[in-house]
């Protein structure tokens, strides 16, 4: 029986080595690919300007490489400066540019060989030389022999402005519009945040003012004059992008975000943070528990920033500490990033706003305080009240406080001397609710139960 399985067990070892000896016979790996042609450019000398940019400015070509196969072949071609195109980690920084599968030429713009050429190193308005070489690969890479060319680019002068966004989330208001800035010439990028309770509509404007004015021209298309809305799909915060070059536009859904066992979230999820145009900054009244609050883009770790210690209010990108929370409150949290995005200005505030006035138990002296809801961004209390007055304010002081000017419209306003009127005693729910991106104005429901 022992020799019969020694039988069986030698008879699988050589039906192993049987077929990894016939895979040996079609292996191509280690067969020589060769390469032996240069890499050409044409012309080999290019000087890069505003005027030329967006032209085809030069062309790279190569002969076709042979493999042992019959198979696509896909090139690259990689771009370098000569001092690191030797030695130990040779090509190691070079800049690479799909070609394609089994093409023989790629064409390139001034405005990709100009960023090529200062990504590398090269001096605006100074002839500088790349070196050029093209990438074959199919079961392993085979590289030309290498071209060089001479390029002098150039630094554009982007000529920095705004532009305008009124709309329907501000009513309308061009004087106070949030504003898209320049990002290059002719295109500005900006956040504007569309509350749930606002339309989605919006114009663009390039002055305050309506003489002139862009709507929508079809799918990302703006034409100058045109009564047709822009519009977002649905409520959130959005980075607009404006092209008036070509009359585009586009939008993506896109917030910073609060995370950490201080959050509702956790670790596992962000609660979105606003964006007010006006100061330029992300805000969030929240309730918060003891614990780690962080800041990251679209609920991503891509983009995130942490704090070193939470006392300096700064907080670094890509950092893995985080802000602590000492008690449980509600409290108001800024963030914005600074111009070198390296690093954020933050502040995390404990913040109680409640009800005051002859109509409360506190009189004119002291606060009736509210809790804040986060699921509806409304501060509400429940409350026995008399005939008299009642207003709203900030942290039992009157440094913020607001008042309604009637009984009817559900609005009040900052440091106004007005108040809403409570006509009989009774039992009433009153909900606040601070208005985005404008702390000018708040809207309130005062309901007896």
């Amino acid at each position: 029986m022992k020799k019969y399985i020694n039988k069986i067990v030698l008879l699988f070892a050589v039906l192993i080595l049987g077929t990894a000896c016939e895979e040996d016979a079609i292996l191509t790996v280690l067969e020589v690919v060769n390469f032996d042609a240069t890499a050409e450019i044409f012309p080999s000398s290019v000087i890069v300007t505003e005027e030329n940019e967006n032209e085809s400015l030069a062309t790279a070509s190569w002969s076709s490489v042979v493999y042992p196969i019959e198979a696509p072949v896909s090139y690259k071609v990689q771009f370098d400066i000569p001092a690191d195109t030797v030695g130990d980690n040779a090509w190691k920084n070079a800049i690479s540019k799909a070609a394609g599968v089994d093409v023989l030429s790629k064409s390139f713009s001034g405005v990709e060989l100009n960023e090529i050429a200062l990504n590398l190193g090269l001096q605006p308005d100074v002839e500088g030389t790349l070196v050029i070489r093209v990438e074959s690969y199919m079961d392993r890479a085979a590289y030309s022999k290498a071209t060089v060319l001479k390029i002098t680019p150039y630094e554009k002068n982007i000529i920095f402005g705004e532009i305008f966004v009124p709309g329907a989330y501000q009513d309308w208001n061009v004087d106070n519009a949030a504003t898209l800035t320049t990002i290059d010439n002719g295109i500005y990028q900006g956040y504007i945040t569309f509350p749930s309770n606002k339309g989605l509509g919006f114009k663009i404007n390039p002055e305050r003012n309506w003489a002139t004015f862009y709507g929508a021209n079809g799918d990302g298309k703006i034409e100058e004059k045109n009564d047709m809305d822009l519009s977002v799909p649905e409520p959130g915060t959005y980075l607009i992008t404006a092209n008036l070059n070509n009359l585009t536009w586009s939008y993506q859904l896109s917030s910073f975000g609060l995370i950490g066992t201080a959050t509702p979230g956790g670790w596992d999820s962000d609660t979105n943070m606003i964006y007010d145009y006006q100061n330029k900054l992300w805000i969030s009244n929240l309730n918060l528990q003891s614990g780690a609050l962080k800041f990251r883009l679209n609920d991503s770790w891509d983009i995130n920033y942490g704090s070193q210690n939470s006392t300096d209010g700064i907080a670094y990108l890509g950092d893995q500490g985080a802000h602590t929370i000492s008690e449980a409150a509600t409290f108001e949290v800024t963030f914005k990033i600074n111009e070198d995005p390296a690093t954020a200005n933050y502040s995390v505030t404990k913040i109680s706003y409640g009800i005051i006035g002859d109509a409360t138990e506190g009189g004119w002296d002291t606060s009736t305080p509210m809790t804040f809801d986060n699921d509806t961004n409304e501060w509400k209390v429940t409350a026995d009240l008399k005939p008299g007055a009642v207003k709203f304010r900030l942290n039992n002081e009157w440094t913020v406080n607001y008042g309604a000017r009637n009984n009817d419209d559900g609005i009040v306003y900052l440091d106004d001397p007005g108040a809403h009127n409570i006509a009989e005693s009774g039992t009433y729910e009153i909900t606040f609710k601070l208005v985005p991106n404008n702390k000018e104005t708040a809207t309130y429901i005062v309901q007896k139960l």
